[in-house]
């Protein structure tokens, strides 16, 4: 084994150690980490509180205590008014105790029809047990495992009181911790950004601010949403009469925080709610209604356009990641997965070492446009393709999409193609997709597209695609590039070198023009012989070389021959077309001998030279 491969395998030792006892301390330290994690969440969702009221004048201090002050005060408020509607919730108890129970025996009989009658008439029959000391048939036995009966009311109170020490405990913690974490919001950053940044405290920073930046929006925009919800659920269940509308919407609103569970769970309570309010069941039924179409239209329409994009997650790492914290850490791990993989995807987008959480959790594209072009391409899966030039093409022209995803997959390819890497069996499925890609996208809008017709075969099965396409584009419009007798000046005349790439290039600018309405022809230098008809000479006016020949070459010649003509006439101007690709830089434009009118360094700009509206 080489010291590279040994190193390599070290360092995947490391890693893999590394991650064991990263995972081994999150499991076992729960009890504290929770509590930290759960201030921290505070925190931020805080900390833009904190930074408008100390616009006011007031110091870190003074701002962090107003804030806390105000939270305390709204929480004090909503637990009043939730105190209210519980008292007035027990009243009436007994009524919601016999509702209940009405409905869950009309229930049972309906589930156990005939079987269930007899069941209830063997019960009613059956002898009640005697009492072994007098023979005769005696009361029931108490119910087994009833703690609180026959207790006094110290031991019934010390007994609640343990019950709930635990919550107590926590929420006193993660209060404390929130207390010093405002307070020390500037020094701990400041500590925070010298462990990680270490000498490139810029890094550290951006990576810093951008965590911060995007927790914040989430949480506000979270806590935006959901008080929205639970005022329009509050006033559509007062609307239809529910006991208590305040409790069931502010529980709606809480337990939203909680993904995928919490806001079933709220809905669910309100429909027992609603059951147990009246004999029938058009209150339930309505009351589940209500909160169905209201977190519909709320994770569909407004949480979309409030931070669809801004969290960066894909929503496949936002359910493996409500699964893994959910099991990790019980509902509080549920309640916080969303920003705990926040913070591991912009971790990996500002440290190397852990980039595939980014590719992983991200929710940036795997691939770009062209790889994915190439790829599903080259296994015939043309519905992806024109699915993804569809959705470009709703948003940019057609020429951008040549020059952004399709010639950089064909470079792809070509590289490929050369190295011997792509079978004949995938050549053939990409001539395949090419072929009807083009002819659906691109084609001549002039001629109705032909479904089902075998394509006959053509140049672009020998591997000169761009004459392949040419060939097709021509036996679809009757097999002539255009008009006999052409305006004066209304022909583009796009000249290929005589290259694979140049033809291509030329085809799609062909391609493009052609999708526009004008006027757009397509020959390469072997075919383009010194032209002498002057009428064809005066129909030109604009001539695109794609791509620039040695001058000293036969092709560089005959260029030169056959632009020397076009200039003499003086009608028509000559552009040199050279396309960037792979973040080439623009070539320089080219000297004696040449001399061009201008140069493009794509297709969307050649575009613009032929039609001054698409500038």
């Amino acid at each position: 084994m080489s010291d590279t491969d040994r190193f390599r395998s070290e360092t995947l030792a490391l890693r893999i150690l590394a991650t064991a006892a990263l995972l081994g301390l999150i499991v076992l330290g729960r009890d504290v980490l929770v509590p930290i994690a759960l201030a921290a969440m505070a925190a931020f969702v805080l900390a833009p509180v904190v930074r408008q009221i100390r616009r006011l004048g007031l110091g870190q201090t003074g701002a962090s205590l107003t804030t806390l002050g105000l939270v305390a005060l709204l929480a004090a408020g909503v637990a009043g008014v939730l105190a209210l509607q519980l008292a007035s919730l027990s009243n009436n108890l007994p009524r919601y105790q016999t509702h209940l129970q009405n409905k869950v025996e009309a229930v049972r009989h309906l589930s156990l029809g005939p079987l269930g009658a007899l069941g209830d008439l063997g019960l009613r029959l059956a002898p009640a047990p005697a009492d072994p000391q007098t023979g005769l048939p005696g009361a029931p036995d108490a119910v087994p495992g009833d703690a609180t009966a026959g207790q006094s009311p110290v031991s019934l109170l010390t007994h609640v009181l343990a019950s709930l020490w635990g919550p107590l405990g926590t929420i006193g913690v993660v209060a404390l911790v929130l207390v010093f974490l405002l307070l020390e919001q500037d020094a701990l950053r400041d500590r925070l950004l010298r462990l990680a940044g270490g000498q490139d405290l810029r890094a550290a920073t951006v990576a810093f601010d951008d965590a911060a930046q995007r927790l914040s929006r989430y949480f506000a925009s979270q806590f935006a949403v959901n008080a929205g919800v639970g005022l329009v659920t509050w006033a559509l269940l007062a609307a239809i009469g529910l006991p208590q509308p305040a409790v069931w919407a502010v529980l709606a609103a809480l337990l939203r925080f909680v993904p995928y569970v919490g806001y079933p769970a709220a809905a669910l309570a309100a429909a027992a709610m609603a059951a147990a309010a009246e004999p029938g069941w058009g209150l339930a039924g309505s009351t589940l209604l209500i909160l169905a179409v209201v977190e519909l239209v709320a994770a569909n329409a407004v949480e979309p356009h409030l931070y669809g994009h801004s969290t960066g997650l894909s929503p496949f790492s936002v359910v493996v990641s409500a699964i893994f914290w959910g099991a990790v850490w019980g509902p509080v791990g549920l309640l916080m997965s969303t920003p705990l993989t926040l913070c591991l995807v912009v971790a990996g987008r500002h440290v190397p070492a852990l980039s595939f959480l980014d590719l992983l959790l991200g929710d940036t594209p795997a691939l770009t446009l062209a790889q994915r072009f190439y790829q599903r391409s080259i296994t015939g899966n043309l519905v992806e393709i024109v699915a993804d030039a569809q959705a470009y093409l709703k948003k940019h022209p057609l020429a951008r999409y040549f020059d952004q995803v399709a010639l950089p997959a064909f470079e792809l390819a070509r590289a490929d193609f050369e190295a011997g890497l792509i079978s004949e069996s995938q050549q053939a499925k990409a001539r395949a997709a090419i072929q009807a890609l083009f002819d659906t996208i691109a084609g001549d809008p002039t001629q109705p597209h032909r479904r089902g017709r075998r394509r006959p075969p053509s140049a672009l099965d020998s591997g000169r695609i761009g004459l392949g396409l040419r060939q097709a584009r021509l036996q679809a419009s009757g097999g002539r590039p255009g008009p006999e007798h052409a305006p004066r000046g209304s022909v583009t005349l796009c000249l290929s070198s005589g290259s694979v790439g140049s033809e291509l290039v030329a085809e799609l600018l062909v391609r493009v023009l052609c999708h526009q309405g004008l006027d757009a022809r397509h020959f390469t230098l072997d075919e383009c012989v010194t032209p002498k008809d002057p009428e064809a000479l005066d129909a030109l006016g604009l001539v695109f070389l794609v791509e620039l020949p040695e001058a000293d070459s036969p092709q560089g010649h005959r260029v030169l021959q056959a632009l020397g003509v076009i200039r003499q006439r003086g009608l028509a101007r000559l552009v040199l077309l050279r396309p960037r690709t792979g973040g080439a830089d623009t070539a320089p434009p080219p000297g004696a001998p040449w001399h061009f009118d201008a140069s493009a360094d794509s297709l969307e700009a050649a575009v613009a030279w032929v039609d001054p509206k698409a500038r």
